[in-house]
This record gives C-alpha cells, structure tokens and sequence, in this order.
C-alpha cells in the first residue's frame, strides 16, 4: 500500500508495557494519516488513569475513531472501546492476547514486581538487553543493532517505576473474549509467527469467536511487530483503516 494513501479518519495508538511512542514511530513514518493521536500510558500509574487518558484521546474526535493498541496496549484499547462503543470505528490489536493471563503468568508478574521494589534505585544493565529480549525477539531481531538500541533507550529511560505501574495496573488482566464477540464495528488481530507471548494459534482461535474480526499473520517475527516490522504493520493498517 503506497504511502499516499491517506487514513482521514481520526487513529488512536496504545503502547505496549514499559512502551513510549517509539514503539509506533517506525511504522508512523510509512504512513499518511489525517488525525493520529497517541495514549501515553507511560504517564499512568494504575488502570484507571490508563482508562482515563485513552477517554480523554477518543473525546478529542468528533467522529468516531479506530483503535490501535499493541500488546498492554490491546488490552486497554479493548476495555475502551467496550466503554465507548458508539466512537469506536474499529479496533486493532496486535500481539494481544484476549483470553487475559494465566495463574502463572499472574505469579511471574508478582516475582519481577517485588524484584523491582527491591532494586528501585537501579537501571537496566544494557549488557543483558539481549537475554531480557529473547522471549519478545526472533533470534535474527535479537542480532539487529536498530530494533535493540530502540528498545534499550526505551527501557532506559522509563526505568522500573513506569514497568512496575504497567504490571500492577494489568494484573490481573481480564478475559475479553465475550467482549470481543458482541462488538459490531470490525476488529483485526494481527500477530506474529513465533510470538511467545500472544501465540498465533490462541490468538486465531480469539478471531473465529468474532462476529467482525479478521485475522493477520505477520511471518518471520515474534512479539514486538510495530518495530520490527513497520513496513507491514503500516501497510496493514493503511489497508484496513483508510
């Protein structure tokens, strides 16, 4: 899709956890729209500051508007667009998984959240970006000096109270499922092949329980799709959203 093509409706981006902007700026950049907005949940420090920011970007719009959350950021942009049915003019949501976490998903987080309060006063060593990236990354993203340095800046510079927010604001994280399968205006899942945390074949399970939801698989990647497949995700997005 040519980068001309232009998206005149109003767009909304969520981020992901321990995510600023800069996880959308790469696929924004081969993209034209009209009216962007983004949500900064790296402002918020529980679920209802999260909710209300995203509110406060859909009221902004006279019309309606899609939402583009990715991973945290399609949880949000769900429970949004369920209090806000009547704006919303779709929604996409990419490396996330609806069915919410699991018991051990929910111990894990309270393991890396007391560690975080443990070593408030630290900063991430950048020597083991590699090793704390290897669930979210394929092995050919991991040995890509652009997708890491993006994303340790990143980390870096949100540092452990903004990924202890994300955590304790998300958890426990709802199952959406039956949310998801009432909702007229369309929803796109898009995911990627070896995606450890959103697993394509749950997430194309979540599709075909959907009235209006359509199902993309994004080849050769894992987790962190708008950043490392930018080109893709803003082709997708021009195609579906303009």
């Amino acid at each position: 899709m040519p980068v001309n093509v232009q998206i005149s409706s109003p767009t909304i981006y969520f981020p992901g956890t321990h995510c600023d902007e800069r996880i959308w700026m790469p696929s924004w950049r081969s993209m034209n729209m009209n009216q962007r907005s983004y949500v900064p949940l790296q402002w918020a420090e529980s679920l209802e500051q999260m909710l209300a920011l995203s509110s406060d970007r859909i009221n902004t719009f006279a019309e309606k508007v899609h939402l583009i959350g990715f991973s945290m950021g399609g949880y949000i942009a769900t429970l949004s667009a369920l209090q806000h049915q009547d704006r919303i003019a779709s929604l996409t949501l990419i490396g996330y998984n609806p069915r919410g976490l699991t018991s051990q998903e929910i111990k894990n987080r309270q393991v890396l959240t007391k560690s975080l309060e443990r070593n408030k006063s630290k900063s991430f060593e950048k020597s083991q970006l590699k090793a704390r990236m290897a669930k979210f990354l394929t092995a050919d993203e991991l040995n890509t000096s652009e997708i890491l340095e993006v994303l340790g800046d990143m980390e870096s510079d949100l540092g452990h109270a903004v990924l202890k927010a994300h955590i304790q604001s998300t958890t426990p994280r709802n199952d959406m499922r039956d949310a998801l399968s009432e909702f007229t205006f369309p929803i796109h899942f898009v995911v990627g092949e070896y995606d450890q945390i959103a697993p394509a074949t749950e997430v194309l399970a979540v599709s075909k329980q959907t009235k209006v939801g359509s199902y993309t698989l994004i080849k050769n990647s894992a987790h962190m799709l708008p950043i490392t497949k930018p080109t893709e995700i803003a082709d997708l997005l021009t195609s579906k959203l303009s």
